[in-house]
């Protein structure tokens, strides 16, 4: 009865956030600079000084790649045809318009909604015959990232893509673990979707260097760093959560000769963070300190902890015999909605952070209410609690 309420309440609360909203409206929000999505805390746009990313922000992009998700369970058309309104809004002749607010030379954040363009491309004649227009942009938008950005890929590193700061600031270079999730499920969707075997390699090397380098003694995962010596020793939840997630939409997708060794490193990492759950069912937002009002049970990272486990075992990456992932992730979501949704939303979801090397992980005023970069997992989550 519990796990059924907490579907029911989710259910519900998704429903009027997004294709039953009398506010997020797509087609007219996408095409304005002076509306935003209610989950749109920054409100990204030209006004705010923001030259990219409006409505192309990667959290949208989780937030209707989530819905994609949940359609494919249920099949109700009210949800893919939300999903599309979102996509073409964006799209004008094969091509991202001005409205999306796509630069090529910003960075790894502006490929996350490439994923959601490249799975549906992947279905084909399941619930989209090949969209002509799809397809372009996703051509492009891979030209861009593996010839224009080139440059922002280091073999030192694995060939990842390095993050830097504005103006060259430090920490310069360092893979940062959200920069895995914008990045690489996208890969890989558009290297299977057209056969581009060179770059699957490429891609499980990349998570290969991240497990050898980034993976601490404990299990757990920092935020960033350029190898075992020079990491940022901060385990912050969410950027951990993005790594989870970017694990198991990879896998979807990776041919089978690579699959043993990512397994392997997705057990040792869900089995480090299961050491850290909290008695509540969630995960602290520093995941390996103590609970206070300023480290909180964090709700975005929690979710993508719960999508990532649930997926695993549902694909087989998980023996999970006598059910204590399952049990783990369910009591994380009951918790999550029990104690985290009020009236007003999804509460204590933590704004941002960034691989500083201080403390930027307490902010009393950064645990937002309905924030996207926590409603987007939050909605993969439930996808993947309705599917188990």
């Amino acid at each position: 009865m519990r796990i059924k309420k907490a579907l029911e309440i989710s259910e519900s609360f998704i429903e009027n956030l997004t294709y039953g909203s009398s506010v997020n409206y797509p087609e007219r929000i996408v095409k304005s600079e002076n509306d935003f999505f209610s989950w749109d805390n920054e409100h990204r746009c030209k006004k705010n000084g923001q030259p990219y990313l409006y409505s192309w922000s990667y959290y949208n992009g989780v937030i209707f790649e989530g819905l994609k998700y949940i359609y494919e369970q249920s099949g109700d058309e009210k949800l893919i045809e939300y999903v599309r309104s979102f996509l073409d809004a964006m799209i004008t002749d094969g091509q991202l318009n001005e409205h999306a607010g796509y630069v090529p030379y910003h960075g790894v954040d502006c490929y996350k909604t490439a994923s959601l363009l490249a799975r549906i491309c992947l279905d084909g004649g399941k619930d989209n015959p090949l969209n002509e227009e799809y397809a372009r942009v996703l051509a492009s938008l891979y030209h861009d990232l593996t010839v224009v950005n080139a440059k922002y890929s280091e073999e030192t590193l694995g060939g990842n893509y390095w993050h830097s700061w504005a103006g060259g600031k430090m920490p310069k270079y360092k893979v940062w673990l959200d920069g895995i999730y914008m990045i690489q499920p996208f890969l890989t969707r558009y290297a299977r979707l057209t056969g581009d075997d060179e770059q699957l390699d490429k891609i499980f090397k990349r998570f290969c260097w991240v497990a050898d380098e980034l993976r601490s003694p404990e299990g757990l995962y920092y935020h960033a760093g350029n190898g075992k010596d020079d990491v940022c020793k901060f385990f912050w939840l969410r950027a951990i959560g993005w790594y989870a997630m970017a694990q198991v939409d990879v896998m979807e997708y990776m041919p089978e000769k690579y699959i043993p060794r990512m397994k392997n490193d997705l057990k040792l990492f869900i089995d480090g963070m299961l050491k850290y759950q909290d008695a509540s069912g969630m995960w602290k937002n520093l995941v390996d300190q103590p609970l206070t009002d300023s480290n909180r049970l964090e709700t975005s990272g929690s979710a993508m902890m719960v999508y990532c486990i649930l997926k695993a075992i549902r694909l087989g990456w998980i023996d999970d015999i006598d059910g204590k992932y399952a049990s783990a992730a369910k009591k994380a979501f009951c918790c999550m909605v029990e104690e985290k949704y009020a009236e007003d939303g999804l509460t204590d979801i933590y704004l941002m952070a960034a691989a500083s090397g201080v403390n930027n992980y307490e902010n009393l005023s950064w645990y937002k209410v309905n924030e996207g970069k926590g409603i987007g997992p939050f909605i993969m989550a439930y996808s993947e609690m309705i599917r188990i």
